[in-house]
C-alpha cells in the first residue's frame, strides 16, 4: 500500500519537482521513498524523503534533472524488508514496476505460475511483475486485489496503467505539450510546477448532483482518473493515450439459489484470502448486518483481530449493537465517541481533508484519526452487500412502483409538486434510474442555475452520461431486470467512484490501508449473476443476504431498523434544516476548494 509520482515527458525536469510531488502524498508511504531517474540508464535514487536505509545505499537525486522519472513511497504491509522497497526494474527485460494496493492471491499465483522464478522479496507486488513478465497483458486476469500498477518499458517507450476492477485504488494523470505526468493522489500532480488548478465544470456539475465525479472526470481541468477494471497505455514518441476496460461486469444469471453452505464457505475463503500481511489489523464495525457479518468470520478465523467503532450520544447511534456485534463475534472492540460539536480547527481539518467536495466528513477520515494509538495498518471495511443483495430503501421502491410504470408517465402537474422534479428525471432516464434519483444531493435545477450564475454552459445530464458509459462497455445492460440495473449502477458508480475513493483518502492520509472482502471481484460477479436475488424485496431489505447471515448475528441486530454510518454535521448549520445539511458541508468544501485554486 503506497503512492507514487512520475512522468514521461519530451523536455527534462529537474528532480526537485518529483520530491515535492511525493512530498505531497508522502502520508501514502511514510516508510521509504526511492526515485528512479535517467533517459537510457535508469538509475535508483534516494531523497530527503527516504529513510536511513535508502539514504545509504543509494545515491541523493539532488540536482538530477531528466525526461523519464518515477517515484514511490511504500507503506509496509507485506514483507516489511527493505527488499520489497518499489520500483523495481529488471535489467533483462529494461522494464519498470510499480504497484499501489494489494494483491491478494500471490502465494497461489507464486507456486502456479513461478515456481521457476528467483525472487528477491517475499512481497506481492514482486509476484505481479514476475507474472507480467512471464504472460504479458494477460497477467491482471489472474490477479485478486485492488490495485493501481505502473509499468514502463524503456526498449518500447511506452507506459501502462492497470487500475482495479472496483476502483478501489486511484490513479490520475494528466497530458501537457511536455507529456505524461501521473499521481495517486490529485496533489501530487498540483505540486508541479506548471500543473495548475482550473475548475472542470461539467465535473462539478456532476459532482454536485452525484456526490462525486464518475471517472475519467474530476473537477479541474486536464486532471483525469482512471477508469475502474481499465488499462491505459502512453506512447511516449507520439504522446497518444489509449485506454481500454479489461473487465466489465455481466449478467450471466444463475437460476439455482446458493445455499447459505456455499455463501459461508465463499466469506471463509475471502477472509482467509485477505489475511494477508504482516502488522496489525482491524475491522471498521458498525451495528449493521454487513460489518457484523464480516466480524463474525474474521472472529472464527483469527485470535489477534479487533473492531474499532465510533459513534456519538444522538438517538440513532450504533453503538449498543456494534457492541452485540462484537460481543457475537468473540471480537474485542475499541469504541471511539466523537463529539457532537466540532471545534473550529476540527472543522477546517475536515474541510482541507478532501481534494473534491463532499456532502459530509467522511467516517474513515474521522475513525484512521482516532485508531492511531492502536497502530493499526489495515482496517477491513464492509462495503459491497448493499449493492449487490438490495439494502437500500429504493429498491423496494422500485420493486413497488414497477407495477404501475404507466401512472409515471401521466403528466407532471398530478403529482404533488415537492416530487415533480423526481417524476420528471423517471420519466427521462427510466425508472432503473431511480438510484441516482433518490441519492441526488443539488436537483439538476439546482446544478443549472449555478452554472449559469459562472456563466457556464449546461452538459448532458450526469446520469445519461453514466448510462453511455455502461452502455459503451456492457451494451447487454437494456436487457438486465430492473434490480438488476439498480444493482448495476450501484456497482459501476456508487462503489466504484463514490464509496471507494471516499474511503481511500482519508485511510490513507493516515497511513492505514482500507480493504473490502466483499468487493472481491469473483464474489461480485458470482452474486451479482444470482438470479434470484430480489424475489422478496418487498418482505425486507437484502432478503437473500438476510436469510444466509440469520443463523450467524444476534436476532436484536437482524432487527435493526437500517441507520447507516456516517459523521452528524447539523449541528454546523443550526439555522438549516438537517436534511440540507448536507448541501452547506458540500458548499463550504467547495469555497475551500475554490479558495485554494485563487
Amino acid at each position: 500500500m503506497c503512492g507514487f509520482s512520475g512522468w514521461i515527458v519530451d523536455s527534462a525536469i529537474g528532480a526537485n519537482q518529483i520530491v515535492l510531488s511525493l512530498q505531497a502524498i508522502k502520508h501514502r508511504g511514510p516508510d521509504d521513498t526511492r526515485i528512479v531517474s535517467g533517459d537510457d540508464e535508469p538509475t535508483m535514487f534516494s531523497c530527503s524523503l527516504s529513510n536511513a536505509f535508502s539514504s545509504q545505499n543509494f545515491p541523493s537525486i539532488h540536482n538530477q534533472a531528466s525526461k523519464i522519472c518515477f517515484g514511490f513511497n511504500r507503506l509496509s504491509i507485506v514483507d516489511l524488508s527493505d527488499k520489497a522497497m518499489q520500483p523495481f526494474y529488471d535489467n533483462d527485460s529494461n522494464q519498470l514496476f510499480m504497484l499501489n494496493g494489494e494483491i491478494y492471491n500471490y502465494v497461489e499465483l507464486r507456486k502456479t505460475y513461478l515456481s521457476d522464478v528467483d525472487f528477491v522479496s517475499a512481497s506481492d507486488s514482486e509476484v505481479a511483475f514476475q507474472l507480467y513478465k512471464k504472460l504479458g497483458t494477460s497477467f491482471v486476469e489472474l490477479i485478486k486485489g485492488m490495485f493501481s500498477i505502473v509499468i514502463y518499458d524503456y526498449n518500447s517507450s511506452k507506459l501502462k496503467v492497470w487500475r482495479d476492477r472496483l476502483g478501489i485504488k486511484p490513479f490520475y494523470y494528466t497530458l501537457t505539450d511536455n507529456g505524461l505526468f501521473f499521481s495517486s493522489e490529485m496533489k501530487g500532480l498540483f505540486a508541479i510546477d506548471g500543473i495548475g488548478k482550473e475548475l472542470n465544470y461539467t465535473g462539478l456539475a456532476y459532482s454536485m448532483y452525484l456526490g462525486t465525479c464518475p471517472s475519467p472526470l474530476t473537477i479541474y481541468k486536464n486532471i483525469h482518473s482512471l477508469q475502474p477494471g481499465h488499462n491505459l497505455q502512453f506512447d511516449s514518441s507520439t504522446h497518444d493515450i489509449d485506454v481500454k476496460p479489461y473487465w466489465t461486469l455481466k449478467y450471466e444469471p444463475c437460476y439455482s439459489s446458493i445455499s447459505s453452505n456455499t455463501f459461508n464457505n465463499d466469506i471463509e475463503k475471502i477472509c482467509e484470502l485477505y489475511a494477508t500481511g504482516d502488522v496489525e489489523k482491524a475491522i471498521m464495525l458498525s451495528g449493521g448486518l454487513d460489518s457484523g457479518t464480516l466480524t463474525y468470520f474474521y472472529g472464527k478465523y483469527s485470535d489477534s483481530m479487533q473492531a474499532v467503532h465510533i459513534h456519538n450520544d444522538n438517538p440513532n447511534s450504533e453503538f449498543e449493537f456494534a457492541q452485540i456485534n462484537a460481543q457475537h463475534a468473540g471480537v474485542k472492540i475499541n469504541n471511539y465517541n466523537i463529539p457532537l460539536t466540532f471545534s473550529s480547527n476540527e472543522i477546517e481539518f475536515l474541510l482541507n481533508s478532501e481534494e473534491e467536495p463532499n456532502i459530509s466528513p467522511e467516517p474513515a477520515l474521522v475513525l484512521c484519526e482516532k485508531i492511531n494509538d492502536l497502530n493499526i495498518k489495515v482496517l477491513y471495511n464492509a462495503l459491497g452487500p448493499d449493492e449487490l443483495f438490495g439494502g437500500y430503501a429504493y429498491y423496494q421502491i422500485m420493486s413497488k412502483y414497477s407495477r404501475w410504470r404507466l401512472l409515471l408517465m401521466l403528466p407532471l402537474c398530478i403529482f404533488p409538486k415537492k416530487h415533480q422534479h423526481k417524476i420528471k428525471e423517471i420519466q427521462e432516464h427510466g425508472l432503473d434510474a431511480f438510484p441516482f434519483i433518490a441519492r441526488q444531493i443539488f436537483t439538476w435545477n439546482e446544478v443549472k442555475k449555478f452554472l449559469i450564475d459562472n456563466n457556464q454552459s449546461i452538459p448532458t445530464h450526469p446520469i445519461a452520461y453514466i448510462q453511455s458509459q455502461i452502455q459503451q462497455a456492457y451494451p447487454q445492460f437494456s436487457n438486465l431486470p430492473l434490480l438488476k440495473k439498480a444493482s448495476y449502477y450501484d456497482i459501476f458508480y456508487y462503489i466504484s467512484s463514490h464509496h471507494t475513493f471516499r474511503c481511500d483518502q482519508p485511510s490513507m492520509l493516515f497511513s492505514v490501508e482500507m480493504r473490502f472482502p466483499f468487493l472481491e471481484h469473483t464474489f461480485i460477479e458470482k452474486y451479482f449473476n444470482q438470479a434470484d436475488t430480489f424475489n422478496e424485496i418487498n418482505k425486507s431489505l437484502k432478503p437473500v443476504f438476510r436469510n444466509y447471515i440469520k443463523p450467524l448475528l444476534s436476532p436484536d441486530v437482524l432487527a435493526m431498523k437500517k441507520q447507516g454510518f456516517g459523521v452528524d454535521i447539523a449541528q454546523l448549520f443550526p439555522s438549516t434544516k438537517h436534511k440540507h445539511a448536507d448541501k452547506q458541508w458540500y458548499l463550504m468544501m467547495l469555497k475551500r476548494i475554490t479558495e485554494n485554486i485563487k
